[in-house]
């Protein structure tokens, strides 16, 4: 009885020896399983962050015209930049030279708008054919150089002559459909200085009385003396 006894106590022992070897080497494999993923986390995000600082570096700091490379590193940079931040969190102060990158965005918008008023300005027709007809094409050229100089601090030299060719087609159209001189009012007649032909027979008669009875005064006093 007392060997069963000891057997069944070994027994006992080696299953919680067991258990716990078990359940130890599990939370071991837990926690290095978290702290590969966190490195994996940490590595995929450094890297990010390295990838957009490289796209930054790749735009120009200052350009006055833009050209299909410039405008591709610029949208490279910014979704590299985006994605950094939005899928591993990245902030902006992880990145080198964000502001690099922001002034040159701000030039790109400044030169599509030229771009955009230099192109709608080309379509106006030279001033002798312009019509009534043209009027939207015009208007349309300045709606967008307002756009460029308010909005974005274009000046007339970034325009360079087209901005007289807009001004001259604006004084051509307001010539064009000027419209016709209104003409000047039938003058006022002066009032007639003689009165009416019923008055004037009424004054001649009246005259012819008095005439008629001074001769006959007259008369009557030579025949006294």
């Amino acid at each position: 009885m007392k060997r069963l006894a000891r057997y069944g106590f070994l027994l006992i022992v080696l299953l919680v020896g067991l258990t716990v070897l078990a359940f130890g080497t599990q939370t071991v494999h837990a926690t290095e399983e978290s702290e590969i993923e966190l490195t994996s986390a940490d590595t995929g995000k450094e890297a990010a962050i390295e990838a957009a600082n490289r796209a930054i570096r790749r735009v120009p700091s200052t350009f006055r015209y833009t050209d299909p490379v410039i405008e591709s590193n610029i949208a490279e940079a910014r979704d590299l930049v985006d994605t950094a931040m939005a899928d591993y969190g990245a902030t902006k102060g992880d990145f080198t030279d964000l502001g690099r990158l922001e002034a040159a965005e701000k030039q790109l918008e400044k030169s599509q708008a030229i771009k955009a008023a230099r192109d709608a300005i080309d379509k106006i027709p030279p001033p002798a054919q312009i019509t009534e007809k043209h009027r939207p094409i015009i208007e349309e050229a300045r709606r967008l150089t307002d756009i460029a100089i308010e909005k974005y601090g274009a000046t007339r030299l970034d325009l360079c002559w087209r901005y007289q060719v807009l001004i001259d087609a604006e004084d051509r159209l307001d010539d064009v459909v000027k419209p016709d001189p209104v003409p000047d009012p039938d003058p006022v007649p002066d009032p007639d200085p003689l009165p009416p032909t019923g008055a004037m027979t009424a004054t001649i008669v009246s005259g012819l009385l008095l005439t008629g009875a001074g001769l006959l005064f007259l008369g009557k006093r030579k025949n006294r003396f």
